[in-house]
């Protein structure tokens, strides 16, 4: 006689064998139990463990530490903002004081120079600010201060100087001094005409060879000059220190019969 499914199920819950679930459970227990033992026998086994543990602690706090260090970072330049503002205010007040300094000292030189001034002529100084505000007749005003002008019964009233004692006055005789003479002027020696400059260079250079040791110390120099021709240059040499020793060097020069003349020493260099 066959069986249906449902006794068959009932008979094998009724027979009590373990489920496969249930053998596993079991193993894994064993297993369990197997590593306390062993832990308890050999604890230097754990030591691995809490390496991977700690590596992966130090990962988070290495993370961690980045974002702190970047924070850091900012609030140090944050302060190095802040300090160069402090630096920039600190200059700013150093020379706001300075000008202070400057302004009291220019005023208390112009009060001085006022009050000596008054005291000197009985006049207030007018002008004496700067920062001069606006008139209204009555006064100026002087650094923020009205400063009324003198009244006529006020101002000091001058006396006249003594008349002094009439002295006599006496002449001595007459005295006449002869004039001093003008000093001369430098003179020069006309020695040659020409056409042209060039004319008179040539002239220069073959007289100055001739006669060197007459002309030798003296510098060449020409004059223009209108003849009936046309234009004409003259051949002057000079400078001598006077007349006389300029008709001493045209005696020389005429006794080796070379024209030449007194004039005045000037015109252009040859």
């Amino acid at each position: 006689m066959e069986r249906s499914p449902a006794s068959h199920a009932s008979s094998r819950r009724r027979s009590g064998l373990p489920r496969p679930y249930v053998a596993v459970w079991v193993v894994l227990s064993s297993m369990a139990l197997t590593y306390l033992v062993m832990l308890s026998v050999r604890p230097d086994l754990a030591e691995g463990v809490g390496d991977q543990v700690a590596a992966l602690v130090g990962v988070e706090g290495r993370s961690g530490d980045a974002g702190d260090e970047r924070v850091r970072t900012d609030i140090a330049a944050l302060r190095q903002g802040v300090e160069g503002l402090q630096r920039e205010i600190t200059a700013l007040r150093t020379q706001i004081a300075t000008r202070d300094e400057r302004e009291q000292a220019f005023a208390a030189r112009l009060a001085a120079v006022e009050a000596q001034r008054v005291s000197e002529q009985g006049v207030p100084l007018a002008t004496a600010s700067v920062n001069r505000g606006p008139s209204d007749g009555a006064g100026s005003a002087i650094e923020g201060q009205i400063v009324e002008p003198p009244r006529a019964a006020e101002l000091p009233t001058r006396r006249p100087p003594p008349p002094r004692e009439t002295e006599r006055i006496t002449f001595s005789a007459p005295q006449v001094k002869p004039a001093a003479a003008a000093p001369e002027t430098p003179r020069g020696i006309q020695i040659a005409t020409g056409p042209s400059v060039d004319a008179l260079r040539i002239s220069w250079m073959l007289l100055a060879d001739r006669h060197k040791e007459i002309l030798g110390g003296y510098e060449p120099r020409f004059v223009p000059s209108t003849s009936g021709s046309g234009p004409a240059y003259r051949l002057i040499a000079g400078p001598i220190d006077s007349t006389t020793a300029a008709n001493r060097v045209c005696g020389e020069l005429r006794a080796r019969r070379v024209t030449c003349g007194v004039s005045a020493f000037g015109g252009e260099p040859l």
